[in-house]
This record gives structure tokens, C-alpha cells and sequence, in this order.
């Protein structure tokens, strides 16, 4: 259910403008990095897990560790969110090596997902689409029969 809320959601996000948080980097399939989160989220990490290239431009598709949602007691995990490299640009803070905390997480089937709904690319800040994402999750908790749509 959250990959389809954010496969069809991400069209609405990609046009939202995104402000310079550091210099633009090198990004690796792997690489693992602190951002600038959200209050909740401090000590949330965001993992490259792949990269490809779509229209010319760069797609990364990262996972994020350590994100607490609003119905939710628990740090939770957001397994697939396509971002764009302004996006990584604007969020991110520094590079670690703290491969483990992502053991066994797989991204495969929601990449494929992405691709067969056409999905699109994150370009705001992490902090912002997780906020956003947190507001579509409140929505389906509270409004179980209504149908989210961009």
C-alpha cells in the first residue's frame, strides 16, 4: 500500500522547489549518509541503494532508517524513495559508513513497481517528502475507505 500512496504521489512532489543544504557531491550505489532531518527523525540515515538514469538525469533510489511516523510508536523504515540528485544535494550532510543498520534490505520489487506505474522523482528535501509521507499514511489510518490519489 505505501509503495502505490508514494509511486502516485511523487509526481505531485517532484515539482516542489528544493533549497541548497551543501555543495553537490559524488553519489555511489551504497553509500550511506546522515541528513538534515526532521525534529523526530534525528539520527536517521539515508542509504543509495541504486542508480540509473532516466530522461538524461539521475534517479536515486534510496532507502531511509530510523523515521518515525506519526501512528507509530516505533522508528520505521522507508524502504524506496526515487529522489533527484538536487534532492540529495539539499538534504544531505555527511557520509558514513554504517552499511549494517541496512542489513537485507531489498528495493528490487519497488523499483520494478516504480517503473510499471511510471512513478516519478522526489526533488524537495528528505525532510519534506517524509513529512509528506507521513501525512498520506495519517490519511489512510484515518480515511480507510477513501481512495489517495494526486
Amino acid at each position: 500500500m505505501l509503495r502505490i500512496l508514494l509511486a502516485a504521489s511523487s509526481l505531485a512532489l517532484a515539482a516542489a522547489p528544493v533549497s541548497a543544504q551543501a555543495a553537490p557531491q559524488d553519489y555511489a550505489e551504497g553509500q550511506v549518509w546522515q541528513y538534515a532531518t526532521r525534529v523526530q527523525d534525528t539520527g536517521s540515515l539515508v542509504k543509495i541503494q541504486k542508480i540509473e538514469i532516466e530522461d538524461g538525469r539521475p534517479v536515486y533510489h534510496v532507502s531511509v532508517i530510523g523515521v518515525h511516523f506519526a501512528n507509530s510508536q516505533n522508528a520505521s523504515t522507508l524502504p524506496h524513495l526515487p529522489v533527484s540528485a538536487e534532492t540529495l544535494d539539499a538534504s544531505v550532510t555527511h557520509k558514513v559508513r554504517a552499511q549494517g543498520a541496512f542489513a537485507n534490505l531489498s528495493v528490487e520489487a519497488d523499483i520494478a513497481e516504480w517503473h510499471q506505474v511510471n512513478g516519478g522523482v522526489l526533488s524537495v528535501t528528505l525532510a519534506k517528502a517524509l513529512n509528506d509521507v507521513d501525512v498520506m499514511l495519517t490519511r489512510v489510518d484515518t480515511e480507510p475507505d477513501q481512495v489517495v490519489a494526486s
